[in-house]
């Protein structure tokens, strides 16, 4: 029997039910990260492109047209909320004004998600996220999309134990090229970005997930996508928070 491990489960059961017992958000009791009331706040991507997960007006259509036309790389998209509401708030407050208490509750939600989509499928080896331009980051102070990554993965942890997927560290994805603040760029202004702007470097495993905290057009997500299928990744599914809906030019 692993005694440490043990202690270390035992230690971890203790903390969250002395300390664990309130609202992230709102403080009330509760015995989760968050209270019904508050998780009822996010809005649900519901209504989505069975493939890539943009929001679709259009009920009838399972499929956009984009995904239609130029099928994405990626074996499966987990996006389970709008970028909207409290969400986009919350997203926000992490980004912009060092937020970073926000990441728990988002990344909880999250790993709600997945437990559903993975509960008869095979897990990803390893966990990839697409990283900040090192000069945003000392903009900003840190990468968001790291600091989530790892609160993911420990959030998984607690569950799926040594079957979790495993946090690429360091990071085999980086940014080479500084660009202009996606959020603030249209639809068309995204696509024709440049497409070399990221690089991979270092161990790729066989299935691997790829995480970004929004998706937007998909064109970073589709292009990053592409580079680990170059670096030896079989299949790649993507997690994100939030999805956006297209922009208007």
């Amino acid at each position: 029997m692993d005694w440490k491990k043990l202690s270390t489960t035992k230690i971890n059961k203790v903390y969250c039910g002395l300390f664990l017992t309130r609202c992230y958000l709102c403080n009330a009791s509760c015995q989760s990260t968050l209270c019904k009331h508050c998780e009822a706040g996010f809005v649900s991507n519901k209504h989505h492109c069975q493939r890539c997960k943009r929001p679709m007006t259009n009920q009838k259509d399972t499929i956009c047209l984009h995904c239609t036309l130029f099928p994405p790389p990626y074996k499966a998209c987990i996006a389970p909320f709008r970028f909207e509401g409290i969400t986009k708030t919350l997203i926000h407050h992490i980004k912009f004004h060092q937020g970073n208490h926000y990441i728990r509750p988002l990344t909880y939600l999250l790993s709600q998600h997945l437990h559903q989509h993975y509960e008869n499928r095979a897990w990803p080896e390893q966990l990839i996220y697409i990283p900040s331009h090192p000069k945003r980051i000392k903009e900003r102070g840190f990468c968001q999309t790291r600091t989530m990554s790892a609160q993911l993965i420990k959030q998984l942890r607690q569950t799926l134990g040594d079957h979790s997927p495993t946090l690429a560290v360091p990071n085999p994805l980086s940014k080479i090229q500084h660009s202009q603040a996606q959020h603030s760029l249209s639809r068309t202004h995204r696509l024709d970005a440049p497409q070399s702007v990221y690089s991979v470097q270092g161990r790729v495993a066989k299935h691997v997930a790829l995480f970004d905290d929004v998706m937007t057009t998909g064109s970073t997500i589709e292009n990053a996508t592409r580079l680990l299928q170059q670096a030896g990744a079989e299949q790649v599914d993507v997690w994100v928070i939030a999805r956006t809906a297209d922009k208007q030019d």
